[in-house]
């Protein structure tokens, strides 16, 4: 199977361009795998196959060329297959799809810069010119050493690929990096591309349909996957290069700590999640502390077969025997077998075994990460008296950065719920306390539960049966940490936060388990308000004031080390509002945040609940932390990774570890010089912003709110057809919005219109923003924001991004097939939109579309001919299936939406 690089031309460009090289090198790998996957086709089902795979591309190409003739012929072409041949045409798309994925990721990490759209420095260079900008080098080293970073890991079904099929791509895509190799042989080569086509041969024969929806279970072990092989194989080796640049500075990284650390949401999101349980939530915490632990347990061994240090060579603390000594009866065997001579490696046998029986129970293990911190110090100060200090700084210093990061719970589980389930119990609760909480107003209720939190009276009875789910919930959390440790699950998120009293009815429910007490100094979660619509976003500056304001709530806040977490929502605010709008209010939001800091002392954090999509607040992470706004982040940022997005960018370790770095190195450098857009002209604009985003903002409520826009979305798009694909837990619908578009959930809004090149969300909106604050006079200042203003340049280069995406002339396909004709002048008002959005936006860049990712570029343009077969071909297919044929026709239409998801590289 050839590839569309061949047709396009293979030379590496002028003569000594490493961007033209890496394109030309990439493109070589691609068509390498083309054959190679073609091969695979012909050896499972005959030439037949393969020649009308060649059939499609050749006349897909022709239409992405303008003939005119082509795209009734392509549709001719693939309404002719039956099920069985659009299963395999489609298959070997999606597989090609695949192995360019893969591709482009080996290359990425051979050059990360390689899209070049702005220079994105890595830890190490990101300290130096700090330091040599004027930042006092110890001001730099101190920030490092309190920064948390922490990637929030979550179940949000966007990644349509089963795990069965990313495990493989992942040995593919090390085969490929291990055959460019320059040391590599003939034989080398030729052993990896009989070991790529057993890959293939494996994919190929694999179903990519999941047979069953997964549970949380299956979730979280697919999230575990990542984040196992994130610690093992990519921390290791980033901690060594922060450490190093630390050093670099003159500065330590300090014993024992990492500014990484992870979090998930698998198993603690019950937000319109009916199969997140109590029971649930406990299966997944068990799970990743078993997974931890085995971490750590590998990693002592691997200590123990580097500490051969002989007690007669180098010697060995007093305080190191006594340790031994005083385990010598606990653990005889260790004892036994280990030699008296190598201290160091008898103490860790005797490490080694107390994570077991902490892992099976036993009374000789670890209670908290805290003592097994004590016992490694002892092998750290032994080491440093004995002149090895370049030991203590080597697997010992990993070691103990492991365990901080992980301790024993491999990542901290946020639980999040809906604040109606809130108010809900406490209505329950309340009913026999003389206050109507269900007919009280959110002020009489916020009254209430401030006098409640700072009151020792229980609100549940003793010996009540009848307990509601939610406290149900805090109790079941109340165990688990006494059980497991306070640092498994740390923050309690509130869905949909409005007003105070959903943080304070949170609140109050953890008081009756104990989990809150403000008489006893008790707090053992950090409440985190969400704020998630257009409206909500607008009201956070006062709503967080107000709940600030509030001596039981403020106490609280106190006792958790003076920090409140504040999360912003950019999936809903999107679909609310629109691009434009969700973006401007969430920046004003942390620009309220952090004057909220400043009124009232208390610092906070914000949480980033960021999709894949750019219609989600995707996009580059690195550049997202850099446009914040200056003096919102301190050495902490906190964000959401979902979906396929956690296959791309820690799918390889090499990846792991640049995005780790470029966001790591982001957060430092915003945190230290933070940006500094025109501070005379700021306000000019904030206020041109406010105009572009009011004019986006209508155009969007318009073109949303319009007669006959649900029937148009779900007929255009195969949005109710993404249920059969089984990729998540959780419904597509919030249960309290009902059947219509305001009750349908983000992602399945982003996922349709992706599906149908429409990507709505993604841009819609933002030309008629631009063609308003142009018409206005503010054309020349449009450009300049472009260029000197991080958050401009990231918004315009996201929304680029989209539109290269965004192809209305396949879109125009699924309406003239699938709309009734009273609904298809909806399409015109999108061509219209799209229109202004591309000039509006050429105009303020003065280039054509991604014209500073030229590889980018290129990359989409590529795919394109390969992904219209597959969108026509589910045309076709959704015709056929609305048409009474679903049970004959299903499979094959699932596959499609799994591979346009592959060839789009997001979904939802």
């Amino acid at each position: 199977m050839e590839t569309e690089q061949a047709d396009q031309g293979g030379g590496a460009g002028a003569e000594g361009d490493p961007l033209e090289a890496v394109d030309a090198e990439l493109r070589a790998d691609i068509r390498r795998l083309g054959r190679q996957l073609g091969d695979t086709l012909v050896r499972q089902h005959g030439e037949g196959l393969l020649e009308a795979v060649e059939a499609v591309r050749t006349l897909s190409r022709r239409l992405r060329l303008a003939e005119s003739d082509a795209s009734r012929e392509l549709a001719e072409l693939l309404a002719g297959v039956d099920p069985e041949q659009a299963s395999r045409l489609v298959g070997a798309f999606t597989v090609y799809f695949h192995l360019a994925n893969v591709t482009e990721q080996v290359h990425r990490v051979e050059d990360m810069n390689a899209e070049g759209a702005t220079p994105e420095r890595r830890f190490e260079e990101t300290l130096r010119a700090l330091v040599d900008s004027g930042v006092a080098a110890d001001e730099a080293a101190a920030l490092v050493n309190r920064t948390a970073l922490k990637p929030v890991f979550t179940a949000h079904p966007t990644e349509a690929t089963r795990r069965s099929v990313l495990e493989k791509l992942a040995y593919i895509a090390q085969a490929t990096a291990a055959r460019s190799n320059e040391r590599a042989t003939p034989a080398d080569r030729a052993r990896l591309d009989r070991r790529i086509n057993e890959l293939l041969e494996a994919v190929w024969q694999t179903d990519e349909i999941r047979a069953r929806r997964p549970d949380p279970i299956d979730e979280a072990r697919f999230v575990r996957y990542y984040l196992d092989q994130t610690v093992r194989e990519a921390m290791p080796a980033l901690l060594d290069s922060i450490a190093a640049g630390m050093r670099a500075i003159g500065g330590e990284l300090a014993a024992a700590y990492t500014p990484i650390r992870f979090g998930s949401w698998v198993g603690g999101d019950r937000d319109g999640n009916p199969n997140v349980t109590p029971e649930m939530t406990e299966a997944v915490l068990l799970a990743q502390r078993r997974e931890a632990l085995a971490i750590l347990r590998d990693q002592v061994r691997e200590l123990a077969g580097q500490l051969s240090v002989s007690g007669q060579v180098a010697g060995v603390s007093a305080a190191v025997l006594d340790f031994i000594a005083r385990h010598r009866s606990d653990f005889p065997e260790e004892a036994a077998a280990g030699d008296d001579d190598e201290p160091y490696r008898l103490a860790c046998a005797i490490i080694h075994r107390r994570l077991g029986e902490t892992r099976d129970g036993g009374g000789r293990g670890y209670r908290r990460p805290e003592e097994m911190q004590a016992d490694l110090a002892l092998l750290d100060a032994s080491l440093r008296a004995h002149k090895g200090e370049l030991l203590a700084d080597g697997q010992l210093a990993r070691l103990r950065r492991t365990v901080n990061m992980i301790g024993f719970h491999l990542a901290a589980l946020d639980i999040r719920s809906h604040a109606d389930s809130h108010h809900e119990a406490l209505a329950a609760l309340t009913s026999s306390l003389g206050f109507d909480y269900e007919a009280a107003d959110p002020p009489a209720r916020t009254a209430y539960l401030a006098r409640e939190l700072d009151s020792p009276r229980p609100l549940a009875p003793p010996g009540r049966r009848d307990v509601p789910q939610a406290l149900e919930l805090f109790t079941v959390l109340r165990r688990l940490l006494d059980d497991l440790g306070d640092e498994v699950a740390d923050s309690y998120i509130i869905s949909m936060t409005t007003g105070p009293d959903d943080v304070l009815a949170a609140a109050a429910l953890a008081r009756e388990v104990g989990l809150a007490d403000l008489d006893q100094g008790v707090a053992r979660l950090d409440f985190v308000p969400l704020f998630e619509t257009i409206d909500d976003l607008r009201s956070l500056g006062g709503t967080l004031t107000e709940l600030l304001e509030i001596p039981a709530y403020r106490r609280l806040v106190r006792m958790r080390g003076g920090v409140q977490e504040v999360m912003v929502g950019y999936s809903d605010s999107n679909k609310d509002g629109g691009i434009t709008t969700s973006q401007w209010e969430i920046y004003k939001a942390l620009q309220a945040i952090r004057e909220v800091s400043e009124a009232t002392g208390v610092r906070v954090e914000v949480f980033h609940g960021r999709g894949g999509s750019i219609g989600r607040g995707g996009g580059p992470t690195h550049a997202a932390i850099l446009s914040q706004p200056a003096g919102v982040l301190d050495g902490a940022v906190k964000f959401t990774e979902q979906g396929e997005v956690i296959a791309d960018k820690y799918g390889l370790p090499q990846l792991a570890v640049q995005n780790l770095d470029l966001a790591l190195s982001a957060l430092v450098e915003a945190s230290l010089a933070g940006p500094s857009p025109d501070p005379g002209g700021s306000d000019r604009w904030h206020g041109i912003m406010d105009q572009m985003s009011e004019a986006a903002y209508r155009a969007y409520r318009d073109f949303f709110q319009t007669p006959g826009m649900a029937e148009y979305f779900i007929s255009s798009t195969p949005v109710e057809e993404l249920a059969n694909l089984n990729i998540g837990s959780r419904p597509a619908r919030r249960v309290e919005g009902g059947g219509d578009l305001a009750g349908l959930r983000a992602i399945p809004w982003v996922f349709g219109w992706t599906q149908s090149r429409q990507i709505i969300p993604g841009w819609f909106g933002v030309g008629t923003g631009l063609e308003a604050v142009r018409t206005a006079g503010y054309g020349e200042e449009l450009s300049r924001m472009y260029r000197e203003w991080p958050f401009f340049q990231m918004f315009v280069s996201n929304v680029e991004m989209t539109l290269v995406k965004t192809d209305l002339g396949i879109a125009r396909h699924y309406v003239n097939n699938l709309v009734e004709p009273r609904h298809r002048g909806l399409l015109e008002v999108i061509a219209d939109e799209l229109r202004r959005t591309v000039s509006g936006l050429t105009a303020v860049t003065g280039a054509e579309l991604l014209a500073d990712r030229p590889i980018l570029r290129r990359t989409l343009a590529v795919r394109d001919a390969y992904l219209d077969p597959l969108n026509v071909l589910q045309v076709e297919l959704l015709a056929r299936t609305r048409a009474g044929e679903a049970e004959k026709h299903q499979r094959a239409l699932l596959l499609t939406i799994n591979g346009i998801a592959a060839g789009m590289r997001n979904t939802g």
